[in-house]
């Protein structure tokens, strides 16, 4: 290793080694507070839908196409973020991508025309990319091991549970009480505390660099690989996957581009992604294990949302508390984990395997669901989710990240989170097909017992004709609200009926997941490294 390496790897602890507490406190605190915007951007094009068609006059299509963009950027940044910290200096990336972030969450604030959208989506995507992890590597390298229980339990307060319990009630309460554009506005002060932390405190941050060779074929290969899987993954269930044929060249695309990296990555010479981190056990089986946690987490927050808002009927800042009242329960779960792991020797695979299984319990609860669920009945399993949140993140970080070489720190982050976001596209692709296949299917049996002959139908229709009269409607009237208000409560139950089959699915793999966690654990501890620090 070279020595201009050597001094990058070792600068950032060198740097904080002599510092005040209150600057690494200071550290972390900025931090978390950049990533709440990555948290706000990623769920706009999510949770706002149908505010940024109103709003650009755009339809749905359009508005995944921003999604696309800003997952791309994100994705091929958190792979690249070991290699830009190497060439351009800790201190130059850090300032340039927290800058960058806060600029380009602010300008959201401001676009008026679709057509500026998209590349101000692909900065924050990029941004919010490289600031999860220069953050995640630079607290590894920063804090002592026996911190890090609690350094990450409270960093991932930022990057887990404040995208998946609070940005749906923020975005939606913003949207729904004033403009959406607006919350660009209300998160933007914790960027600038951030931002102006890091600038205050960069002579802290690392400026050595390291000359890494430049590598155009592997980086459009890359990115070619990443925006047709994205591309995939965002318009497979709108476009019935395979039977729309640009979703099949894609997906042919992506094999053939990764098959291409792959040949190039093996034929000798340097590498473009950091693969060294796979060689540890620990870090193998929890970036594999991430995955799982990531299609848990997200995608069943998509299901959350659709069944408050499609079949309770609430609006999207009251569909947002629904999920909001699982944050007590996930950062007590965050910050208990990372106190249990900091003060006694509990093996974190035990409570990895009691989230997998209380999050199973839960899904499967919600299964249950009738289509007239009160808040307190729903909001009672979301918070075991909330909890469930913390026993699968936690564990699987401290297992993953603490025990690399410093080298690896932040290309071990970029892996980590990029393996979680992958996750939960893949969670929420999954669950669009599921909801939408059971939806097709009770609609067929429903629309079959739909007919003037059924006596339940004639007696519902009956009772509401009756109900309308007393109110004072017209007889013709009543007849026609009567059958509309059928019509309207059959969907409503065939829809609550295929939001039960999503929390059912969700139950039923983390089920049969666990087992599998098991066996992948001894598997990579038996064929892989130990730890870097045993």
């Amino acid at each position: 290793m070279s020595d201009a390496a050597t001094a990058l790897e070792t600068k950032p602890a060198e740097s904080f080694a002599g510092s005040f507490c209150f600057e690494k406190i200071g550290f972390l605190v900025a931090v978390g507070f950049l990533a709440l915007l990555d948290g706000v951007n990623g769920a706009m094009c999510s949770t706002l839908r149908q505010y940024l068609m109103g709003g650009f006059s755009v339809t749905a299509d359009q508005v995944t196409w921003g999604a696309i963009f800003y997952y791309v950027g994100k994705m091929y940044m958190l792979l690249l973020a070991s290699k830009l910290q190497k060439r351009f200096g800790q201190r130059r990336a850090f300032l340039t991508a927290s800058i960058i972030l806060v600029s380009a969450t602010a300008a959201g604030a401001w676009v008026t025309h679709y057509s500026l959208l998209l590349p101000v989506l692909l900065l924050q995507g990029c941004a919010g990319g490289a600031m999860v992890a220069f953050g995640q590597g630079t607290l590894l390298a920063i804090f002592p091991r026996r911190e890090q229980p609690l350094v990450q339990g409270a960093y991932a307060l930022a990057t887990v549970m404040f995208p998946a319990t609070i940005v749906p009630a923020f975005l939606g309460g913003w949207a729904y009480n004033f403009d959406w554009r607006d919350a660009y506005l209300g998160i933007i002060p914790f960027g600038l505390l951030g931002c102006g932390w890091l600038l205050w405190k960069r002579k802290l941050l690392s400026d050595s660099v390291t000359p890494t060779e430049f590598l155009p074929v592997r980086i459009i290969l890359m990115i070619t690989t990443l925006f047709a899987i994205v591309y995939v993954l965002e318009q497979g269930d709108r476009n019935d996957w395979l039977e729309y044929p640009p979703i099949v060249w894609a997906s042919l695309l992506a094999v053939a581009c990764i098959i291409s990296l792959a040949f190039i990555e093996t034929s000798g010479g340097p590498t473009f992604l950091p693969y060294r981190a796979f060689r540890y056990a620990n870090f193998t089986f929890g970036v594999g294990v991430v995955m799982l946690a990531g299609i848990a987490v997200f995608g069943s927050g998509y299901v959350i949302s659709g069944f408050a808002s499609g079949v309770l009927s609430y609006p999207v800042s009251m569909s947002g508390l629904v999920q909001l009242s699982g944050t007590f329960f996930a950062t007590v779960s965050f910050f208990s984990v990372g106190i249990l792991l900091r003060f006694t020797k509990f093996p974190p695979i035990f409570i990895i395997l009691t989230g997998l299984l209380s999050f199973g319990i839960s899904m499967w609860q919600l299964g249950d669901a009738p289509s007239n669920l009160n808040f307190k009945g729903f909001a009672s399993w979301i918070s075991v989710r909330g909890f469930a949140t913390g026993c699968q993140f936690i564990p699987l970080t401290l297992m993953a990240l603490t025990c690399l070489p410093a080298e690896e720190d932040v290309a071990a982050a970029g892996l980590f989170n990029f393996n979680r976001q992958l996750g939960a596209l893949i969670g929420v692709a999954w669950l669009q097909t599921v909801l939408e296949h059971k939806t097709d299917l009770n609609q067929t049996i429903f629309g079959g017992a739909l007919s003037p002959t059924n006596p339940n139908v004639m007696s519902y229709a009956q009772s509401a004709q009756t109900a309308l009269a007393l109110h004072g409607a017209a007889p013709m009237q009543a007849s026609h609200e009567a059958l509309a208000l059928a019509l309207r409560e059959a969907h409503r139950q065939w829809a609550s009926i295929a939001f039960n089959g999503c929390f059912e699915s969700l139950a039923l793999v983390f089920i049969f997941a666990f087992p599998l966690v098991a066996l992948a654990r001894i598997l990579t501890t038996r064929f892989l490294k130990p730890p870097a620090c045993q």
